[in-house]
């Protein structure tokens, strides 16, 4: 088992499959949301209250926003590893690295925690 879990660690299969499991994830939202906006044309403060006081819709929701955000994280890691390489950035590209991906981390922690207070202090 640990070895299988290594194996995916190390090739890309376990970045792959948050990437596209979090896609859905954020894609089965948004269709929901767009659906109830669409079906509700006439919506006011209190049924958009009501929907988001819904539990299902609160979990739905946070477990959206921590979709998002790994998301996120993985795009990003990509993107910097990427393009900030040696061959772009010379010696330093380590350090420019590291600096970018702690002020990734640290904004996706911020929006986690944001996110999270807003859709539970409704």
């Amino acid at each position: 088992m640990v070895k299988k879990l290594n194996y995916l660690r190390h090739r890309g299969v376990l970045e792959w499959v948050i990437q596209r499991v979090s896609a859905v994830l954020l894609a089965v939202y948004t269709i929901g949301m767009t659906s109830f906006l669409l079906t509700h044309p006439n919506l006011d403060f209190d049924s958009w209250n009501a929907l988001h006081k819904s539990q299902f819709v609160r979990y739905f929701s946070l477990l959206t926003l921590l979709g998002l955000c790994a998301h996120m994280w993985v795009g990003m890691w990509t993107v910097i590893t990427d393009y900030l390489t040696p061959l772009h950035l010379g010696a330093s590209a380590k350090m420019i690295q590291s600096l970018c991906q702690i002020g990734i981390i640290t904004l996706i922690i911020f929006y986690a925690i944001w996110g999270t207070f807003v859709f539970w202090s409704i």
